[in-house]
C-alpha cells in the first residue's frame, strides 16, 4: 500500500471513530499513522531551519510522540544541529546519539569565545558529525576552527566553507585529517587550498564539488585540476570559479592526445579567464553533460576554439531553439534552452563592450545561433541605475546589426522597453 493510500485509510479510520464516538483527539490514530504524519511534516521545506526540521517540538508534546519519533531516527532523518549559540552539553545530556550537524550561519556579530567553545565541543563527537556548514566567517575565527579539523571525520557527508575575508588562512594539507570516506559534497568559497589535489584523491564518493571565488594565491593549474578529478568517478556537478582575472595558468600547453573522462558529470560551471577554461576543457570529456554555465572576465580578444570543440563532442548540449540575451550593469549573458542548458556570461560594465564581446565570440567561435527561433533581448537594471546605453551615445549602430545577422532563423523576437531606442537607431543603419 502506498503512503498516500495508507494516509487515506488512516483519515477514513479517524473519521469513522469521530462518527461512532463523537469528538475525539489525534490519540485515536495508531503509531504508524502518526509516523506517516510526522514524515509529511518533515518534508515541508518551509519547516527546515539551519539544516534541520522541527522534530524537537514534536518530542516535547507527550511521551507517546517522543516514542514514535525516537523509534524511527533514520526514517525521520533526525539530526542534532550545533551552532555558535547552542549549548554543547545538549549533545551529551539531552538527545540520543543522533548524527550531528555543525552550522555557523552568516553572522551579524562576531563569534565569541563561548561560540568557539560550543563548536569545539561539537567537533569532539567526530564519529557522529555528518555535516559541517560554515558561512561568511572571518579569518581569525576560521584559523581557530581549522586547528580543530585535523583529525578524520568518518561519517561526514556534506561540507561547506565560505568566507569573504581576504585575510582568511589557507587550508592545510591535513585538513579534515585527510580522511572523510563518505564525503559526497564539498563546497569551498573564498578560501585558498593549494593542496586540494592531494586532498581530493582520498574522497572517491564526491558527487558535488564547488571551488568558487578562489583567491589568486589558491590557483590550481588546469592540468593538475584535471588529474585530480579523474579519480572522482561519481562526480555529478562541478563548479570552478576565480576571484579575479589575475588567476591565469602560467602556460598554455597543447591539448593531450587522450582526454580524461568524467563519466557521471551532468553540470559544469566555470568563472575565470578564457585561457584557463580553454586549457581545462581541452583535457576532459563529459558524455552525460546537459548543463554548461560559463562566465569570462572581460578581454579584448577572445580566442576560444576549445569551447566550440567541447560543445561539439557533448551530444546533450544543443542545438537550441530558444535564447535570451540579458544586459545588466555588471555583465551580459546569453542563455540557451528553456531550462538554461547553456549559459555564457561576460563580466563587463560598459554596454558597448558587452555587445561587441558577444558578437565577437559567437561570430567567430560559436555559430550555432543559426538554430535559434525564439529570441529575447532585455536589460536588467536596479531602480537607481540608468540605461547602459545612455553613456555611449556615439556607439556605432552597426554593432547591433552584426549581432542580429547571426540569428538567421529567428521567428519570434521580444525586446524590453529600455532597449527600444538604441535598437531602433541601429535599424536605420546599413548592413556592414
Amino acid at each position: 500500500m502506498s503512503r498516500f493510500a495508507f494516509c487515506a485509510v488512516s483519515v477514513a479510520t479517524a473519521d469513522r471513530f469521530c462518527r461512532d464516538l463523537g469528538q475525539v483527539t489525534i490519540d485515536v490514530l495508531p503509531d504508524n499513522a502518526l509516523l506517516e504524519i510526522f514524515d509529511f511534516y518533515k518534508g515541508d521545506i518551509t519547516n527546515h531551519i539551519n539544516f534541520k526540521w522541527g522534530w524537537e517540538k514534536l518530542v516535547q508534546v507527550c511521551r507517546r510522540w517522543r516514542h514514535v519519533v525516537f523509534g524511527s531516527p533514520r526514517r525521520l532523518n533526525l539530526r542534532v544541529v550545533c551552532t555558535n549559540t547552542t549549548r554543547a552539553k545538549r549533545l551529551r545530556d539531552i538527545w540520543p546519539a543522533f548524527p550531528v550537524i555543525v552550522s555557523l550561519p552568516p553572522l551579524r556579530l562576531a563569534v565569541d569565545s563561548k561560540g568557539i567553545e560550543n563548536i569545539t565541543a561539537a567537533l569532539e563527537h567526530r564519529d557522529r558529525i555528518s555535516e559541517i556548514h560554515i558561512f561568511n566567517i572571518d579569518g581569525s575565527v576560521l584559523e581557530k576552527l581549522v586547528t580543530m579539523m585535523h583529525e578524520p571525520l568518518p561519517v561526514l557527508v556534506h561540507f561547506t566553507l565560505r568566507s569573504s575575508d581576504e585575510s582568511v588562512p589557507e587550508l592545510p594539507e591535513t585538513f579534515l585529517g585527510g580522511s572523510a570516506p563518505r564525503l559526497e559534497s564539498f563546497q569551498l568559497s573564498g578560501v585558498p587550498f593549494s593542496s586540494f589535489p592531494k586532498f581530493i584523491l582520498c574522497f572517491t564518493h564526491i558527487a558535488y564539488l564547488d571551488l568558487v571565488d578562489i583567491p589568486d594565491s589558491g590557483c590550481i593549474s588546469p592540468d593538475v585540476m584535471t588529474t585530480c578529478l579523474t579519480t572522482c568517478h561519481n562526480l555529478k556537478s562541478l563548479s570552478i570559479g576565480f576571484r579575479s582575472p589575475l588567476s591565469r595558468p602560467l602556460q598554455i600547453r597543447p591539448p593531450p592526445l587522450k582526454r580524461a573522462v568524467l563519466p557521471a558529470l551532468t553540470r559544469l560551471s566555470f568563472c575565470g579567464v578564457s585561457e584557463y577554461f580553454e586549457d581545462f576543457v581541452s583535457r576532459i570529456d563529459t558524455p552525460l553533460l546537459n548543463q554548461l554555465v560559463v562566465a569570462f572576465f572581460m578581454d579584448l580578444i577572445f580566442d576560444i576554439p576549445q569551447l566550440r570543440n567541447f560543445i561539439d563532442r557533448t551530444a546533450r548540449l544543443g542545438p537550441f531553439s530558444q535564447a535570451a540575451i540579458e544586459f545588466s550593469s555588471r555583465e551580459v549573458k546569453i542563455v540557451f534552452g528553456p531550462s538554461t542548458r547553456f549559459e555564457l556570461e561576460i563580466r563587463c560594465e560598459r554596454g558597448d563592450w558587452q555587445l561587441s564581446s558577444m558578437t565577437q565570440i559567437f561570430s567567430h567561435q560559436l555559430p550555432f545561433l543559426s538554430y535559434v527561433e525564439q529570441l529575447e533581448i532585455c536589460e536588467f537594471l536596479v531602480p537607481w541605475e540608468s540605461s547602459l546605453w545612455k553613456d555611449v551615445p556615439d556607439m556605432d549602430s552597426s554593432q547591433w546589426l552584426e549581432l542580429f545577422y547571426l540569428f538567421v532563423a529567428v521567428q519570434n523576437l521580444h525586446i524590453s522597453r529600455g532597449l527600444v531606442p538604441p535598437l531602433c537607431n541601429s535599424s536605420r543603419g546599413e548592413r556592414p
